[in-house]
């Protein structure tokens, strides 16, 4: 972990927020769209949320590893997830879902721009606007977005993804790699220079219907419980018609039910 002087560039996301006044730390999320254990981190940020999100902003950055340098680069990961995160960042987190499943079938052939395309064009039984979506792809907005993204990605030296970046007002903090949960806990009382107050975790009915869909293990981490005593809860929420289960290649997956389309 390396410790930064916040400057301003580091310090703006350059977005407006409503809640900006209440919460005094920023935290960047650098990962790799092309990795297949690019959401390793995911878990742990969402525990973090539940718990400190009071005290933080999260802004996630999808990169790749030749992007700043854009030499024999095919940008067409990073183009095609930020087109279709202008519709929302949940269409973003679909799209990576399945881009790692695809990925785990075809390898390297998941990310040609032809699969891309393809597996965009699936979410149009979420809500995806397709029109929209291939108008965004090639716009202008998207390349200056990439610029902004990719000029972060250099100015804090990230060479290793997963990357957190905390930033406080006179100090920042870079993690690079993943780590225990209590360490992230750890940075914002550092940079907070006080104990951080934990807020209880919302009931497992309400976890679903704001994440929408999570893995059995992913919960159990965030609930600190076993995957057995979540999977019985789970299970007990499914009766009731409030959730659904789905099996995937890398674990049972839970939606909420209002959402009864596949994943």
């Amino acid at each position: 972990m390396e410790h930064d002087q916040c400057n301003g560039s580091y310090c703006s996301l350059d977005e407006p927020s409503i809640q900006q006044p209440t919460k005094p730390l920023e935290i960047y999320h650098f990962l790799d769209v092309t990795q297949t254990d690019g959401l390793r981190l995911i878990p742990v940020l969402k525990k973090l949320e539940l718990e400190y999100g009071h005290l933080f902003r999260l802004r996630t950055i999808a990169t790749i590893p030749c992007a700043p340098s854009r030499s024999a680069c095919d940008m067409s990961p990073l183009l095609i997830l930020k087109a279709i995160e202008l519709q929302g960042k949940t269409f973003g987190m679909r799209f990576m879902r399945r881009l790692r499943m695809l990925h785990n079938v075809e390898g390297e052939s998941a990310y040609t721009r032809s699969s891309l395309i393809r597996l965009a064009e699936a979410l149009t039984e979420f809500g995806l606007d397709l029109e929209e979506f291939h108008r965004d792809v090639e716009s202008n907005t998207i390349q200056l977005m990439l610029e902004k993204e990719t000029q972060l990605v250099t100015e804090w030296d990230v060479r290793v993804l997963p990357t957190l970046a905390f930033i406080g007002d006179d100090e920042a903090i870079k993690a690079e790699g993943a780590y225990e949960y209590l360490i992230y806990v750890s940075i914002l009382n550092e940079l907070l220079d006080q104990p951080v107050e934990k807020q209880p975790k919302p009931p497992l009915e309400h976890f679903l219907k704001r994440y929408e869909t999570a893995t059995t293990s992913e919960i159990a981490f965030i609930y600190d419980v076993s995957e057995a005593q979540i999977e019985h809860e789970l299970k007990k929420l499914a009766l009731q018609q409030k959730c659904v289960s789905l099996s995937y290649c890398d674990g049972k997956v839970w939606r909420h039910v209002k959402d009864s389309a596949h994943a």
